[in-house]
């Protein structure tokens, strides 16, 4: 009685054609609803496809500058380059045997988005193309000169094992098949060691950062 009972409340009963005799064909009632549905996803998908239509056109629309834009980049560009140019010959750098600490920990601030070719080159040796993202360094006058290129645009300092400790648990990424991924367990850590080279946890290459031993440059890949 129930299942019959639930297929006759499915069935749809013919109604007559007003002014005649005639019924019009049965139609079941889940044949209706899909109708329905169908005629309603139509419709979001005739709206969707309009606001990514106007998206793309908002993307590849091209925006006036006017000439006073251009000249006015390019001097802030030059200005840069020769500010740092300036930088490079009055202050100078102490050597690196007098640093008390072989590590360097730098951070790309947010600052102008149209950088000199130079400065934008040195950026992506120090590996802060990004903002907000920061590496371990070893403290070579190099590094220090290439920090001081920069220095606008950067800020860096000495950690020590409890700042270095926080940096990798908190904020500790490596990279396996150019994807990066958090540092969240050793056995990530064990997947990308490789040849002679292999740190079976966290905790060793935090001991191994603030000395900046000779496995530095592998260590510093991974945190």
């Amino acid at each position: 009685m129930g299942a019959d009972g639930e297929e006759a409340s499915r069935i749809v009963v013919p109604m007559a054609v007003e002014g005649t005799s005639e019924q019009l064909a049965f139609v079941e009632e889940s044949k209706l609803q899909k109708r329905k549905e169908n005629a309603d996803w139509a419709v979001r998908n005739r709206e969707r496809r309009a606001v990514k239509r106007q998206r793309i056109r908002d993307e590849h629309k091209v925006t006036v500058r006017r000439p006073e834009d251009f000249v006015a980049a390019f001097r802030n560009k030059e200005r840069d380059f020769l500010r740092m140019r300036t930088r490079l010959k009055v202050r100078k750098q102490p050597p690196a045997e007098a640093l008390s600490s072989k590590l360097v920990f730098a951070i790309r601030i947010p600052g102008s988005v149209d950088l000199h070719p130079h400065i934008r080159k040195v950026l992506r040796k120090l590996r802060l193309t990004t903002v907000l993202t920061g590496v371990f360094l070893r403290a070579t006058e190099l590094t220090l000169k290439r920090l001081l290129v920069v220095e606008p645009f950067v800020t860096y300092g000495f950690p020590n094992l409890k700042n270095v400790k926080e940096l990798i648990y908190k904020k500790g990424r490596g990279f396996f098949d150019k994807e990066p991924f958090p540092l969240t367990s050793n056995d990530l850590i064990e997947k990308v060691c490789f040849g002679s080279i292999c740190h079976r946890c966290k905790q060793v290459i935090m001991y191994c950062q603030p000395p900046v031993s000779e496995d530095f440059c592998f260590e510093n890949h991974v945190a």
